[in-house]
């Protein structure tokens, strides 16, 4: 056995009578399974005007999230999406902030060789919010949470119009958080 004591490994051969005199042996294991996790922002829908007094999570718009997905690997990959609603329609700006749980995860999907998906803001209220009543235009932020084992590119393109005018387009490279076992 092998442990560490205030920067020093000290080695501890085991118990011979646990093997019956047969040799010791030993094996190092790795961490185990590594996820992948990426999420992307969204911001979907309407924010009418409101209070001037009152700070909103965003101003005044129309805004919609494009999500995209591509596979680089050499196989098919497994992937699961869920959401996290951070701001739904139906709450005012002023209303109280609390934590809003994830949604269940979704059935994952399968994303061949060099194939891509996009997952846009009807995705996001029709599919992976499915359990909440969130109709569209009213006005939703939170996160697109993609688990997978294999490298992936993901890129959102953000795109807001002011209710006066004007027109705005960005675009973001997601990069993966690794998540171990336990």
């Amino acid at each position: 056995m092998i442990s560490e004591s205030g920067g020093t490994y000290n080695v501890t051969p085991f118990d011979p009578s646990a093997f019956q005199g047969q040799a010791e042996g030993a094996a190092f294991v790795g961490p185990g399974r590594v996820l992948l996790v990426y999420a992307a922002k969204f911001l979907c829908g309407r924010l009418p005007e409101h209070d001037p007094n009152v700070e909103a999570p965003v101003g005044p718009g129309s805004y919609t999230t494009a999500i995209n997905v591509h596979n680089p690997n050499h196989r098919t990959v497994r992937i699961t999406k869920k959401a996290v609603l951070l701001f739904p329609g139906s709450r005012k700006p002023e209303q109280p902030r609390e934590p809003w749980r994830p949604e269940p995860p979704v059935e994952p999907i399968e994303l061949g060789p060099d194939y891509g998906v996009e997952i846009d803001c009807r995705d996001i209220r029709e599919v992976l919010l499915s359990g909440v009543p969130l109709l569209a235009p009213a006005f939703i932020k939170g996160w697109v949470v993609l688990e997978c084992e294999a490298p992936l590119d993901v890129d959102v393109v953000y795109t807001a119009q002011g209710l006066g005018g004007g027109f705005s387009l960005m675009t973001e490279r997601v990069h993966p958080t690794k998540v171990g076992p336990g």
